[in-house]
Parts: C-alpha cells; sequence; structure tokens
C-alpha cells in the first residue's frame, strides 16, 4: 500500500511540476494534472449518545488525464485516486465506524480511471466510473459531498450511486442537448466467479442507462439500472428522475425522483420510493448562494420511512475555492437510523447511529478547493 502511495505521490509532483510551468503537458499528446482538496469540520449527533466533532475529507481526489488525436479519432484515459487530507496513515478500524471506511488509508486509482476512444459517434470507454445511473442525479444535486447529502437518503436500504469494477460505456455525443448512456459490466463486483457447489459462474452483471437533456435553463436526467441476482448486495433495480430550472438568473429549482426495488431476502423488503425539491438562490450572484433541499423516503418496509432536510450557504471566492456551512437533519421511523453525514466522505467521520428511530443531524463548516 505503501508503494502505491508513493507512486501516486511520484507521478502527481512531476505533473504539477509540467502544469505549473506550460499549463499542460505534452509528450504523447495531452496530459492534466487535477485534484480537489474538500476538508469541513462536523458536528454529528445521532439523537441518542454519539455527539461529536470530526473532521472530514469529502470526496477529495488528485487525478491524471489525458488525451491523443489520430485524425477523426481520439483516444482518451483518466487515472484518479481518492486522497484523504486529513489523515494520511492506516488506523484502527473500531466502535461505530464503518470497516469500509479503510479508516485513513490513501488508495491509488480508486476512483474514476478508464480508457477509451471518442469521435463524431461519441465516447466508448473502460474501466472503473460512475454508472449513468449515479451521473443522473447531478441535475438535481445541491449538496454532493457535503453534509446533507441526497446519497444520505437513496443509498438507504438499496445502492444505487456506485462505482462499479468492469464496465464498458457507450456515450452518444451531443444532440441538440440530449445524449444517451449506456454502461454493462459482465462481472461487476470483479472477475468472474463460480460457485463451487453447482459449477455455475455468478450472474453478477450491472446494466445501466440514462437519457439527458441540457440546454438552456433546463437539465434533467432519466436514468435506469440493474444488477443480476448473484451481486454482493444481491438482485435489485431502480429508475430516477432529476431536473434543475433556472426560473429566473438567480433562482434555480430542483427536483428529483427514484424507485427503488429490491429483496434483500424473501422477507426483507428494502424497496423504497424517493421524492425530493430543492432551490438554489444567489443572493449576490457569484458571490454568495443559499441552498436547500427536502429528500422523503417512502420505505416499502414497515416504520421505515426518513426524511432528509437540509439548507446552507456558500461564500464563492472563484471558481476553484468556496467556503459553506451547512445544517441538516434526518427524521427516522422507528425502524430505521439514517444519518445526514454518512455519504461523500472515505474516511473515518462517517459513523453510524447507534438507534432506531431517532432524529440525527449535524452542522458543517467546509473549504472546497479544486486545483
Amino acid at each position: 500500500m505503501k508503494r502505491n502511495v508513493i507512486l501516486a505521490m511520484a507521478m502527481g509532483a512531476t505533473a504539477f511540476s509540467a502544469v505549473a510551468q506550460s499549463n499542460q503537458l505534452k509528450t504523447a499528446g495531452n496530459w492534466e494534472f487535477y485534484g480537489r482538496a474538500h476538508l469541513a469540520l462536523e458536528n454529528q449527533d445521532d439523537g441518542d449518545k454519539y455527539k461529536a466533532n470530526n473532521l472530514s475529507s469529502n470526496s477529495s481526489r488528485v487525478g491524471l488525464r489525458g488525451d491523443k488525436s489520430f485524425g477523426d479519432l481520439k483516444g482518451i484515459w483518466q487515472i484518479e485516486s481518492e486522497i484523504q487530507f486529513n489523515r494520511t496513515e492506516a488506523a484502527a478500524v473500531t466502535g461505530t465506524t464503518q470497516a469500509a471506511d479503510k479508516a485513513g488509508t490513501n488508495t491509488f486509482a480508486s476512483r474514476d480511471t478508464f480508457a477509451g476512444v471518442e469521435g463524431s459517434f461519441g465516447q466508448v470507454k473502460i474501466g472503473k466510473f460512475d454508472t449513468p445511473m449515479k451521473v443522473a442525479r447531478g441535475a438535481a444535486d445541491l449538496f454532493g459531498d457535503q453534509l446533507g447529502d441526497m446519497r444520505n437518503i437513496t443509498r438507504a436500504g438499496a445502492k444505487f450511486d456506485e462505482r462499479p469494477n468492469n464496465i464498458i460505456q457507450y456515450q452518444s455525443p451531443d444532440m441538440s442537448g440530449v445524449r444517451v448512456a449506456v454502461a454493462y459490466a459482465p462481472q461487476s463486483t470483479g472477475v468472474a466467479a463460480m460457485d463451487t457447489a453447482t459449477g455455475i459462474v455468478k450472474e453478477t452483471a450491472l446494466t445501466s442507462l440514462s437519457v439527458s437533456y441540457n440546454a438552456g435553463d433546463l437539465s434533467a436526467a432519466l436514468a435506469q439500472e440493474s444488477y443480476e441476482k448473484d451481486h454482493a448486495d444481491g438482485k435489485r433495480d431502480a429508475m430516477r428522475l432529476a431536473v434543475s430550472y433556472k426560473v429566473m438568473s438567480d433562482l434555480k429549482l430542483v427536483g428529483f425522483f427514484q424507485e427503488a426495488n429490491y429483496m434483500k431476502t424473501p422477507t426483507d423488503d428494502q424497496g423504497s420510493k424517493v421524492t425530493g425539491f430543492g432551490a438554489e438562490y444567489q443572493i449576490v450572484p457569484n458571490h454568495t448562494v443559499l441552498r436547500a433541499h427536502v429528500m422523503d423516503r417512502a420505505a416499502n418496509k414497515a416504520n421505515s420511512d426518513s426524511k432528509l432536510t437540509a439548507v446552507g450557504i456558500d461564500r464563492i471566492i472563484s471558481k476553484e475555492l468556496r467556503f459553506y456551512a451547512n445544517y441538516a437533519m434526518v427524521t427516522n421511523g422507528t425502524a430505521v437510523k439514517v444519518a445526514p453525514w454518512s455519504e461523500g466522505k472515505a474516511d473515518g467521520s462517517k459513523v453510524s447511529p447507534a438507534v432506531n428511530g431517532k432524529d440525527t443531524k449535524g452542522f458543517a463548516i467546509g473549504m472546497r478547493y479544486d486545483f
């Protein structure tokens, strides 16, 4: 692991040095080094015994990407890594901290990493990256990677905001604002695996597709996704619709709907319907922005409904740098425990609520710096 981190740092340092001199590496094509440092100080309260301050690294990343033209055809590639600016050494995972958090371990090529080609026909890429279903929520995503992220609700029970392995995707060219994306992963959990009892290869394929429209003041996306029965999280499918519309130059309204079907076991129905509405108002254009949304999850399982409410204000310094303050809370049914801070980060600050039926809440002050 340390070797991977050292390699990533060396590649980043080399790219950064060249970018600082010319803004672009020009060897065998165009190269770019980029990244995001997104840090937040959060006060988290699970409505029971857990009340604490946490410093979180919210989907921070560094990456290399590039392209090279071959006549009318262009080769494209990207290698993107999770970086935890607040923690650089691995630490033990204890208490209610989720084991999958990796507790401060920086990893190489852990985010969107792919290679492919593009041209007048569109784009084809292969690797590990966000599915069309995941990307589709962007039109209505006001709190992405922050306290109050809608994924705290949309991923509860059934998971449909994933970055699977072994995925190939075709995306059409822009057709008067319309784009179509179709993705397929024959073995989304890794290499093909065989059921040792039956000798049959496990069915873990994923299909995901979307149709999006972006023109003028309107952005919208409709997506559908399904996993086969032997996937690690089981057979499931969902559809979602996300819309945003600028009703005036300084006011944007958003809407969201998702219906998920997932029988985790024959008696455990994790399906749900999520409905959300929100608004973004520029108090001072490109300077001070107020945001708010409400996401309501109506679960198929009794007493498992949740409602997420979030409000925040941004102080925009430039397109690369902004500061923000957010408040978010979740009201939970008596058989569920959802928190507004569990998604959009990959460090040990993803503490799970201890008790069902409690209202959870948090306050965050954050900085996002894109470089």
